[in-house]
């Protein structure tokens, strides 16, 4: 009987490759968590890199004297200087330490620079604002200010532009800059007059009414469109024929438009002190606009041997525009009042930059825009401003058509209402603080009042078009809202 050889088996190799196995997977998780860990580490020191530095000492370029910071428990600095200088140079620095790329963002918006740091996902925006021209009316309004006041704006830019300069060469830049891959450019005392520009915009939205009603009259019978108008005075402003008889396509530019919030407003009220249990008036304001991360709003305390106010301001803008000082307080909500006509402008056939005024051709004034877009190559873009405003109905489409709508409103106007912000901080009574109110021009709003001598007071101010009854100029007609 043969025997049956036998085949020893190779030793089995399964248990060694599991522990490789294992090996492998322990040294992997050991290295990720090790990335994971440098790559929080950084971006923890990214970010605390970038916070305010509110203990020890700060040196600061052009201060003539120490100025003293300190923050309460609730974050908001208190800013103490020995003159108007240091103080507002010290309150541009501190608010930039807070909020620069909110700041940067805002004046980008108003502005139409958005796409430069974004991409083309914003340069319909861009557009859009180029046109309503925020920052060209920011530049006319300069030269109105008086000296006092654009030294302000000068010393605000000057502490902005101390920390901007500071957080470059320490890397210490907020992370958004990072993120986004840029650095902001040296703030402008017309950066400043621009936000306000986009406020008074945010705060007097009334031509898209207007556009819409007029689109609508092209779209739908005259009756229907009655049925679905507001309410109006017998003896009101009529465009209909006028609407009829000149048609614009408005959808890509209503579709494109950026549009305020309905539904901004605000709430305020004084009581004398006759009916206060301190004898003293009593006044409180809710200034609730649109929510955002951070706030619109920037909270501060301001203190120099002719000034001693505390509120709040909206950041990039010196001084406080809601608040109170040791003599009155004030509170501020919005009007709303119809400040902007829509004017249906008839264009040369032979020269499109011609319209017509009176049976006569007259050229509009032209700015050419260019408007870098990240990513992409920049955008040429031409804005025509008529003797009745800017041509606003073409920014979302490149054809010119025959009819097109021009923008009036008060805001496009050289306006001075951060004079008023600077005045009202001074204001020692109810007089000081009315003549302060001369100078505060667009948006209308309506501002409550109380004084330390009992003095309560209510006024309505802004700029509001006084118009006359006779609506038709040549081939033209305002679309009144």
């Amino acid at each position: 009987m043969e025997a049956t050889p036998v085949i020893n088996p190779a030793p089995s190799t399964a248990p060694n490759k599991k522990k490789r196995r294992r090996r492998i997977l322990w040294v992997s998780g050991l290295i990720l968590l090790l990335l994971l860990g440098i790559a929080s580490g950084a971006a923890y020191w990214i970010v605390r890199s970038s916070l305010p530095v509110i203990e020890g000492k700060v040196e600061i370029a052009g201060l003539q004297h120490p100025v003293s910071v300190w923050r309460d428990q609730n974050g908001v600095p208190h800013i103490e200087a020995q003159n108007e200088h240091d103080l507002y140079l010290a309150q541009g620095f501190v608010t930039a330490q807070d909020r620069m790329f909110q700041m940067d963002l805002s004046r980008r918006q108003a502005s139409g620079q958005l796409s430069e740091v974004i991409g083309e996902q914003t340069l319909e925006r861009d557009k859009f604002f180029r046109a309503f021209g925020l920052k060209r009316a920011a530049e006319a309004s300069l030269a109105a200010y008086s000296t006092e006041a654009k030294n302000v704006l000068e010393w605000y830019a000057q502490g902005v532009n101390n920390y901007i300069q500071q957080a470059n060469e320490s890397g210490s830049l907020p992370v958004e800059f990072r993120i986004l891959g840029y650095k902001p450019a040296e703030w402008q005392p017309v950066d400043s007059l621009a936000i306000g520009k986009y406020m008074a915009y945010d705060l007097g939205g009334h031509w898209q009414g207007q556009a819409f009603r007029y689109q609508l009259l092209q779209t739908v019978s005259e009756d229907m469109a009655l049925d679905l108008f507001p309410s109006y005075p017998a003896d009101g402003a009529t465009i209909i024929q006028a609407a009829k008889d000149n048609p614009v396509d408005l959808q890509a530019t209503v579709a494109a438009a950026a549009i305020p919030d309905p539904f901004n407003g605000s709430n305020n009220w004084v009581i004398s002190g006759q009916k206060s249990a301190s004898g003293k008036p009593m006044l409180a304001n809710d200034p609730h606009l649109g929510l955002s991360t951070p706030s619109i709003w920037y909270e501060t305390h301001l203190q120099a041997p002719e000034l001693n106010v505390s509120g709040v301001i909206f950041a990039g803008v010196p001084g406080i525009i809601v608040g109170h000082n040791e003599h009155i307080a004030w509170g501020v909500t919005n009007v709303g009042p119809d400040v902007q006509d829509l004017y249906i402008e008839k264009r040369n056939p032979n020269n499109p930059n011609e319209f017509e005024y009176m049976g006569k051709w007259e050229p509009a004034t032209l700015y050419n825009e260019q408007i870098k877009v990240k990513g992409a190559a920049a955008v040429e873009y031409q804005v025509a401003v008529t003797r009745h405003g800017p041509i606003i109905s073409e920014f979302a489409k490149d054809n010119q058509q025959d009819t097109a709508l021009a923008l009036r409103w008060t805001a496009l106007d050289a306006t001075t209402e951060l004079e008023a912000v600077q005045r009202f901080g001074k204001a020692r009574n109810w007089e000081e603080f009315k003549e302060a109110l001369t100078y505060f021009e667009a948006p209308a709003q309506n501002f409550v009042f109380a004084s330390e001598d009992g003095t309560i007071a209510y006024r309505a101010n802004g700029k509001i078009p006084i118009r006359k009854k006779r609506r038709q100029h040549g081939s033209r007609a305002w679309l009144d809202g």
